[in-house]
């Protein structure tokens, strides 16, 4: 390392005397000849090196305007997603102002905080309590539908356990009331882990998909009319008398922020016409989707009778009239 250092020192004096030397030169030199050199000088040793100068400018300011571009993209990118999670959340709280609106009175808003853990994810902690006037067995709703029901009251908390939870059982049925049952969470796995079930159901009373859910009113907990679920598929049953659905809930878990604690008095006098309308948009389509599989069927029997008859009349015109057909006996 020692004698690099002195090799160095040694070429930078050696490339000092040098420029000294040729400054000397041209000062002695006549005007003439001594303007040829400094072009030349300029020309073959200062004029690229300007250029590298000028390139190596035009690139730090293109990197320059390179990472503030991305930068914006980025940020811009940062609140996209942040104004989709406020737009679902404004969605989310115009929902519960909607549904403040139509119960009227006996409610009681709340946040919903946290579950209390891993081994108990089926519960959630509400940020309103006894001094709130939350009553333990209240319903908790959503503007989409059921949520749960209180557990346990504290005086400035409550916890709720809601529809996935092993123990939640409603009594439910159909808008119309041609079918009731019990819904419970459905025991799967996958992406049916988050499903319900509806058990007992009259064997006479088939069910479409897209089928809307409320709840009956029997049992004294939950009212008649709030919306459980829709039907997704009939589940495969042993021989017997009842029928059992899977149903997909009206609310998502992951979805719950603010809810809406309605008190018992509420409850008894009835929340039937809260979601009634959504119940019967979801009817209808239910009905749009039977009647267009059922015209799409007529169609395709039409279809085929109008082919077979087709086939039927295009062997007809190939056979012969009787009279150009050979007699019995008949010589040739």
């Amino acid at each position: 390392m020692p004698r690099g250092g002195r090799g160095d020192s040694r070429a930078d004096t050696a490339v000092a005397l040098l420029c000294a030397a040729v400054a000397l030169v041209l000062l002695v030199l006549p005007p003439e000849p001594r303007d040829h050199v400094a072009a030349a000088i300029r020309g073959n040793l200062l004029g690229p090196l300007a250029l590298l100068q000028e390139r190596a400018v035009r690139a730090g300011r293109a990197l320059a305007l390179t990472d503030s571009l991305r930068s914006v993209d980025d940020s811009l990118a940062m609140r996209s997603l942040l104004l989709g999670a406020v737009e679902a959340e404004n969605a989310r709280l115009r929902g519960l102002l909607g549904l403040g609106r139509a119960l009227g009175w006996g409610y009681t808003p709340a946040e919903a905080l946290v579950g209390r853990g891993d081994t108990e994810a089926h519960t959630l902690l509400l940020s309103a309590g006894e001094r709130q006037g939350v009553q333990r067995l209240s319903a908790v709703v959503a503007a989409d539908g059921l949520v749960g029901i209180i557990e346990r009251v504290d005086p400035t908390t409550s916890i709720a356990i809601i529809w996935p939870h092993p123990d939640f059982r409603v009594s439910a049925t159909t808008v119309d009331g041609s079918a009731f049952g019990i819904v419970t969470a459905h025991q799967g796995s996958g992406a049916d882990r988050w499903m319900l079930e509806l058990h007992g159901v009259p064997y006479r009373a088939a069910l479409r998909s897209g089928t809307p859910i409320m709840s009956s009113g029997l049992g004294g907990i939950f009212p008649r009319g709030i919306l459980v679920g829709t039907v997704v598929r009939a589940l495969a049953t042993g021989p017997g008398w009842a029928r059992s659905y899977l149903v997909r809930p009206a609310v998502n878990p992951a979805e719950i922020t603010s809810v809406m604690i309605v008190a018992p008095e509420r409850s008894a006098a009835g929340v039937e016409s809260v979601w009634q309308a959504q119940a019967e948009a979801l009817q209808r389509r239910v009905r749009i989707a039977a009647e267009s599989i059922a015209a799409r069927t007529a169609a395709d029997s039409v279809a085929r009778a109008r082919a077979a008859a087709d086939s039927l009349a295009g062997l007809a015109d190939s056979v012969p009239p009787a009279d150009t057909l050979p007699r019995a006996g008949a010589r040739r």
